[in-house]
């Protein structure tokens, strides 16, 4: 089930393995399932799941190596209630892949989402066979670390435990990556997990708890909200087990505890289940899915006047939580989460929006992905669930507003006060109630445009203000804007660069594809006067473009220098001179003043891993670059042929990924791979002064861009959001609104040189310019009537204010 043709650019055969079709697509590579072919040693003939290893990672030595480790110690796992690892494969010059036992099922997710919570025989069966599969894994000393019900496939020969991408062996004496440290979903994530503390196989024991709980239950563990939300849940409250089955409660409790040392070990929830008597009570009725539910609390906000932080009713997220560090995956969205995951692939991490492929942690797919498909009951549990949502999300509001309204020792609140509140609120139900959330929003922003109320506006409205440019085959990998504006150059993984007209930016038009580069296209930077484009690629080459005429562009230089990949581009403010970054750990500058005779000025060798971005100060007279060395360098370029280093940013835990200067040259954005943005003060630049620190993305940060005005940072990634911050204050900047609409990881981000839009590239394959200014915003809330609050909701949640039209 759930097999997808292969497409055109897929491998057409492996060695040992004959490809049948597409299963998914993670964020380590594609899965294909397969059949062994006759020399395929224990395997020939079967049908296989094969996980091949996407080429930009298969070129990385250190992550080769880590794939092999990982492969070979998975191999260990007693293989009762786990997928087989049948085959590791790295041959010298080709794509890694692993061969592992095709399983057909679906995932528990799958099943309670479609059947309801698992009957006590059922649930019996699961808690013994995962507490198995432990056991098994524990066994070969590695710990599984993001036990979840996307990860335990119901099969037909009974439950079975997948994915052992990010486990780590527990006899490891070091760790490649810092990756591996962060994964995990807050919502069956350990207190120590949580608190980026570290991790043993008694986490498993605590997930396996979660797990049980959300088999039996229906429900989250900590229920549901925000990461922030149940991340602090996870460390401070007690597991919500209303419902669960009483033989199994006590047991759950156990291994549900706090302090790691304390819970039971995997061997000691397997004897204690085989010993369990028979089930002394009918199934759970429909109560349980009232009971368990958690009142949503909306996590710490801060003004963006004052810098106080409003606190919610969970308060704080303590530990490792609040620094981005292990944060992990998108929470587990009940049973929505597509197919399931056979493999055991090293931190393999499914990227959604692809046809066929689950949420995060799914990796090698057996289910269809559309559960509806299956015989249904529960119908009864799953209305009153649809009923309860809202009448949460009401309590809430009911709490929350008139709460906020009577503040300030009996005195009227002033309207300014009052949408703070209610764009705060807005934020609580936003992930139970997306329409109220919309409705909240702007009649915040009716009562006082103030800056929380703008920031709720835009993170309700800005995806329906989008136009999307679908130019690319393959994933969008870099967006740049002109100078003036009215062209848009996009490069992508179909080794392409589309070069549009965005005049009219509901309209867009496609002038020219650029199909030079052998390989994949990665950033396009536009020359100040917008005449050149300059072009970088996996084919180890830069090429200029003269585009005076954009509909027909001319090839006038390529530019080779670099030994191994270019990965990014980058004009002077003058002009005339170009910036390089390559996977030969090296940044160059070259004068392009003559632009059909590029000459190379200077190589910048002082990174010992490769540089995968640069910028220019607006002055011209610096340069900095960002490395998967974990550092950000600054440099002075005033003799652009004898660069200085001036400083080393040593602060980031994993790779830099990203680097911009603010318009006034004052200060330096920095985005990693562990998940945080920092803000620094180049005022002198060899001794830059960190400003802030926050977590900007679930894990990673692929790019980072001050607004033309500074007073806004924008950054994504990983988590398929363009995240606003306001940096006009000092300390940790607060939220200013989120763009979402992609699919998948943004790779790119731009800003429109109004500074009234955004422009995003995916790895959905398509191109988005977001309008974020508030005439953009009100007209697509006034397009729908379904966001606009109604006068008997205004006098509910907002009575303080007196009524007045949104629209």
């Amino acid at each position: 089930m759930g097999v997808a043709p292969l497409e055109p650019g897929d491998l057409t055969g492996l060695d040992r393995v004959e490809l049948l079709g597409r299963l998914g697509e993670g964020g380590m590579g594609t899965v294909y399932l397969g059949r062994g072919r006759e020399h395929a040693t224990g395997y020939a003939g079967r049908l296989v799941a094969v996980k091949v290893i996407r080429p930009d990672l298969a070129r990385v030595p250190e992550f080769r190596a880590r794939f092999r480790r990982e492969a070979d110690i998975a191999r260990r796992v007693a293989r009762f209630c786990t997928a087989e690892v049948l085959d590791v494969v790295d041959p010298p010059g080709g794509l890694p892949y692993l061969v592992t036992e095709y399983i057909d099922g679906f995932t528990l997710a799958q099943t309670v989402a479609a059947e309801g919570p698992l009957r006590s025989a059922d649930l019996e069966r699961l808690a013994v066979s995962v507490a198995a599969a432990l056991m098994s894994i524990h066994g070969a000393g590695m710990v599984h670390r993001d036990l979840k019900p996307s990860n335990v496939l119901l099969s037909s020969l009974g439950p079975r435990v997948i994915d052992f991408g990010i486990a780590r062996a527990m006899d490891a004496p070091t760790m490649l990556s810092q990756e591996i440290q962060r994964i995990g979903t807050p919502a069956f994530m350990a207190p120590e997990q949580a608190n980026g503390e570290p991790v043993s196989a008694a986490a498993d024991v605590f997930a396996w708890g979660g797990l049980v709980t959300y088999a039996g239950t229906g429900s989250f563990p900590f229920g549901d909200g925000p990461t922030p939300v149940q991340l602090y849940r996870v460390v401070h409250r007690e597991p919500l087990l209303d419902g669960l089955d009483p033989n199994l409660r006590p047991i759950v409790e156990e291994a549900m505890r706090k302090d790691p040392a304390a819970r039971p070990t995997a061997r000691d929830l397997f004897l204690r289940l085989v010993a369990m008597g028979p089930p002394t009570h009918p199934d759970p009725d429909v109560t349980r899915v009232i009971h368990s539910a958690a009142p949503l609390a909306a996590p710490p906000q801060r003004s963006a006047r004052t810098g106080e932080a409003f606190p919610a009713s969970t308060g704080g997220v303590t530990g490792g939580a609040t620094a981005g560090g292990t944060a992990g995956s998108i929470p587990d969205g009940g049973g929505g989460e597509g197919p399931a995951a056979h493999g055991t692939g090293a931190g393999a991490v499914t990227r959604p929006g692809r046809t066929g492929v689950g949420g995060a942690g799914a990796e090698i797919g057996a289910g269809d992905g559309s559960p509806a498909t299956r015989p249904r009951r529960g119908w009864g549990r799953r209305r009153i669930a649809l009923l309860a949502a809202p009448l949460l999300a009401v309590a809430l509001i009911t709490a929350l507003v008139p709460l906020a309204l009577t503040s300030g020792g009996g005195d009227r609140p002033s309207h300014e006060e009052v949408a703070e509140r209610v764009a705060l609120a807005a934020e609580a139900v936003r992930t139970s109630d997306t329409d109220l959330a919309a409705r909240l929003s702007l009649a915040a922003y009716r009562i006082d445009p103030d800056a929380e109320a703008r920031a709720a506006l835009r993170t309700s409205f800005a995806a329906a203000t989008a136009t999307v440019l679908r130019g690319h085959t393959a994933s969008a990998l870099g967006v740049s804007i002109s100078p003036n504006g009215q062209l848009l150059a996009s490069t992508g993984a179909d080794n392409l660069v589309q070069l549009w007209d965005i005049a009219d930016r509901a309209h867009p038009v496609r002038l020219a594809t650029l199909n030079r580069h052998r390989s994949w296209t990665l950033d396009a930077a536009f020359s100040p006067d917008g005449t050149m484009l300059a072009t970088v690629s996996y084919d180890r080459s830069a090429i200029l473009w003269d585009i005076s005429d954009p509909r027909h562009p001319v090839e006038v230089a390529d530019i080779l220098g670099h030994d191994g990949w270019v990965l990014d581009a980058a004009f002077s403010p003058n002009g005339k001179i170009l910036a390089t970054s390559g996977y030969d750990n090296t940044a160059r500058l070259w004068d392009v003043s003559d632009r059909r005779h590029p000459r190379e000025l200077s190589v910048l060798d002082r990174h010992t891993s490769w540089v995968n971005e640069v910028a220019f100060s607006p002055n011209g007279r610096l340069l900095a670059t960002a490395s998967a060395d974990r550092t950000a360098r600054i440099w002075d370029i005033s003799d652009p042929s004898h660069p200085r280093p001036l400083a080393a940013i040593t602060a980031h835990t994993d790779y830099v990924w990203a680097v911009a200067f603010s318009p006034d040259g004052r200060r330096l954005a920095t985005g990693s791979y562990d998940g945080t943005a920092r803000i620094w003060d180049v005022t002198d630049p060899s001794r830059p002064e960190a400003v802030a620190s926050f977590p900007a993305d679930e894990k990673w940060v692929f790019d980072v861009a001050f607004s033309p005005d500074g007073r806004t940072l924008a950054t994504a990634g990983w988590d398929t959001t363009v995240h606003l911050w306001d940096v006009t204050g000092s300390g940790r900047p607060p939220a200013a609104g989120t763009i979402s609409g992609h699919g998948d990881w943004i790779q790119a981000l731009a800003w429109t040189p109004d500074g009234r839009g955004i422009a995003t590239a995916s790895d959905d394959y398509s191109i988005r310019i977001s309008s974020i200014d508030d005439a953009s915003l009100i007209a697509a809330a006034c397009a729908d009537p379904s966001r606009q609050i109604t006068e008997t909701e205004w006098q509910r949640y907002i009575a303080d204010v007196p009524y007045q039209p949104v629209c």
